[in-house]
């Protein structure tokens, strides 16, 4: 875990008003992180503008190694760790590099996706593992929802413990998985 590459599940602890995310200044230091976001309208000098918001305020994704987060991490920083509760000594929330991935893709092309709990899940939905065939989605694993006359199909895929997201598509090919 110390010298592979991963994606950590981190707080941002910044407060207050602030024009930067604590995402957004580690990204510019040249980290790679990633935050759930919504579109939202925000009212700018009269007029409606659909700006990018944080889904989670003070959750975000930072990929590195363990020793290089720690590294830029001092008492004075604005951000920490994630951690597993009830496990002992504590380690960090991760996130396997091809379950972020997916998240990611999901969130990107979709139009509207929708943040759910993974209790919310329904139990049906958890049995019909897929995998999505061509198209922006090609690759991505997860889970089928299928509304019986619908051509539409709600895709689910599930950062286990942290969030889920879903999103509603027309998919060329899926492929069952066992």
């Amino acid at each position: 875990m110390e010298a592979e590459q991963l994606w950590f599940v981190m707080r941002d602890q910044h407060r207050g008003p602030s024009s930067q995310y604590m995402y957004e200044h580690l990204a510019a230091q040249g980290f790679e992180t990633y935050t759930p976001t919504v579109k939202k309208s925000k009212l700018v000098k009269g007029h409606a503008v659909i700006v990018e918001k944080p889904y989670i305020r003070d959750l975000f994704f930072i990929h590195g190694t363990l020793s290089e987060i720690k590294a830029i991490m001092n008492p004075y920083c604005h951000f920490q760790f994630r951690y597993r509760i009830g496990v002992s000594p504590a380690t960090p929330i991760v996130v396997p590099n091809k379950e972020m991935d997916d998240f990611i893709r999901v969130n990107q092309n979709s139009d509207s996706p929708e943040f759910i709990s993974p209790d919310s899940i329904p139990a049906d939905v958890r049995n019909r593992k897929i995998r999505v065939v061509g198209g922006p989605l090609d690759g991505v694993q997860g889970m089928l929802k299928t509304v019986r006359g619908s051509k539409f199909k709600t895709l689910y895929v599930e950062l286990p413990g942290i969030m889920a997201v879903s999103a509603v598509s027309q998919f060329d090919f899926i492929q069952f998985e066992d």
